[in-house]
C-alpha cells in the first residue's frame, strides 16, 4: 500500500532506486548465482525510462502501479503516456495518480474479446491470464475482462518504446501489434520468465522477433557492440541461474541508435 502511495512522487523514485542498489550489493554478498539477473534487471529500467525518444510515445503494457510510468515522466519527454492495465481497481488508481497518461483499462493479446483473469491477491504483480496462476497462488480471484489489441489501443505512427510485462503472455500482445510495430519499428522492452505459459512458449516469442527483423539482446549488451542473442542464448538465458528477466528486441536497423543511446545513458560515451 506504501509503495502504491509513492509511486509518481519524488521521494518514491529514490526510494525504489535505493531499493533496488541495496538488492544488487546484498546479492553481491549473499546470493552470487543470481546477481548477474539482479544487475541485468536494474540496468533494464535504468535504459527503460531514459530511452524514449522526446515528442514520441511511450507505451506501458502491463502497467501495474505505475512505477514504469513515473520513470518515464522523469527521465525523458514522451508526447503521451498509454499505460495499459487489466485490473479494474489498479486502472483506477493509475488515473488518478496519472491524470495527463491515457489508461486503458483491458487485457492485451492477439484477438478481441472477454477472458478470464487471475487475479494474484498476495502478489498483485503476478496476475495473469494464465489459468494456471490458480494452481500456485496463495490466495486469488478471477474476474472476466475485456481483451483487445494493441494495434486497435494505439494505432499511432510515432510509437518509440514498448514496454511489456504481462506475466508469460507477451507473445501474445506481440501477435496483436503487427501493424503498429511494422509502422513505428519501436524497441520493446518484454518480460521472459523461468516458467511458459501454454501457448506462449519461450523459442516462439524469440522466433516472432527474428522474424520481424529485430535483435533481442541482454540489458547488459544494450551498449555494446557485437552478435545479438542466438535462440540457444535465449533459452539457456532462462535455465537457473537466469541471466535476466527483461530483454530488448530492437530493430536492425536502429541497432547503432540505440546503442550510442544506452552508451550515453549509462555514462559510456
Amino acid at each position: 500500500m506504501l509503495k502504491g502511495l509513492l509511486v509518481g512522487t519524488g521521494i518514491g523514485q529514490t526510494a525504489l532506486a535505493m531499493r533496488e542498489h541495496a538488492a544488487l550489493h546484498k546479492a553481491a554478498i549473499t546470493d552470487l548465482e543470481n546477481v548477474g539477473m539482479i544487475a541485468n534487471d536494474l540496468m533494464a529500467r535504468n535504459l527503460l525510462e531514459r530511452l524514449c525518444k522526446e515528442g514520441s510515445i511511450f507505451v506501458d503494457v502491463g502497467a501495474h502501479i505505475g512505477s514504469v510510468i513515473a520513470g518515464a515522466m522523469c527521465h525523458s519527454r514522451p508526447s503521451r503516456i498509454i499505460a495499459v492495465e487489466a485490473i479494474p481497481e489498479k486502472a483506477a488508481a493509475l488515473r488518478k495518480r496519472f491524470p495527463t497518461a491515457d489508461i486503458i483499462e483491458t487485457a492485451v493479446s492477439d484477438h478481441d474479446g472477454e477472458v478470464d483473469f487471475t487475479i494474484d491477491l498476495t502478489q498483485s504483480g503476478f496476475s495473469s491470464l494464465n489459468p494456471d496462476l490458480a494452481l500456485s497462488a496463495t490466495a486469488f480471484r478471477v474476474i472476466r475482462v475485456r481483451m483487445t489489441t494493441l494495434d486497435a489501443i494505439a494505432p499511432h505512427e510515432n510509437i518509440d518504446l514498448i514496454k511489456i510485462d504481462v506475466e508469460g503472455a507477451e507473445l501474445g500482445v506481440l501477435r496483436g501489434a503487427e501493424m503498429l510495430i511494422k509502422r513505428s519499428r519501436p524497441i520493446i522492452m518484454f518480460e521472459s520468465g523461468a516458467t511458459e505459459m501454454a501457448g506462449f512458449p519461450h523459442m516462439d516469442l524469440w522466433q516472432w522477433f527474428s522474424d520481424h527483423d529485430y535483435e533481442v539482446a541482454l540489458p547488459v549488451r544494450l551498449a555494446h557492440t557485437g552478435t545479438s542473442l542466438t535462440l540457444d542464448a535465449f533459452m539457456t538465458a532462462h535455465d537457473y541461474p537466469r541471466l535476466t528477466t527483461n530483454y530488448f528486441g530492437v530493430p536492425r536497423e536502429r541497432r547503432d541508435e540505440v546503442r550510442l543511446a544506452a552508451r550515453k545513458i549509462l555514462g559510456f560515451a
